[in-house]
């Protein structure tokens, strides 16, 4: 599995693609979209929000490693070069998301605080 740097207690673990959605959750979930339908309804909103959100994330993420680490070679099998830059590559990706979602839920709230 490719590892992911979760920054909250400076920890490092593992995390296989099916538990990278529940690592990035908090963070996709503190989102706020505001608008005045029942509680019910806004959190389907969100869920369903947040499910294209982190799909699109993922397909970038592999799109932009794949073509960084292999570029246009396609070895019949993957060395240990190759798993080592996919997985710091991963990393790097993940990582930035989480700054630009912390920042952006930030902004959002200080926008939200001066109205």
């Amino acid at each position: 599995p490719f590892w992911l740097k979760i920054q909250a207690q400076g920890s490092r673990l593992p995390l296989a693609d099916g538990r990278r959605a529940r690592a990035l959750a908090p963070l996709l979930g503190a989102m706020d979209y505001g608008g005045g339908s029942s509680s019910h309804d806004m959190e389907q909103l969100q869920n369903s929000l947040n499910a294209v959100v982190l799909q699109l994330l993922q397909n970038q993420v592999r799109k932009t490693c794949f073509d960084k680490c292999f570029g246009n070679r396609f070895p019949d099998r993957m060395a240990k070069t190759d798993h080592i830059c996919l997985a710091k590559c991963m990393d790097r990706m993940y990582e930035a998301h989480a700054i630009v979602v912390k920042a952006s839920v930030e902004m959002a709230q200080n926008l939200a605080s001066q109205e």
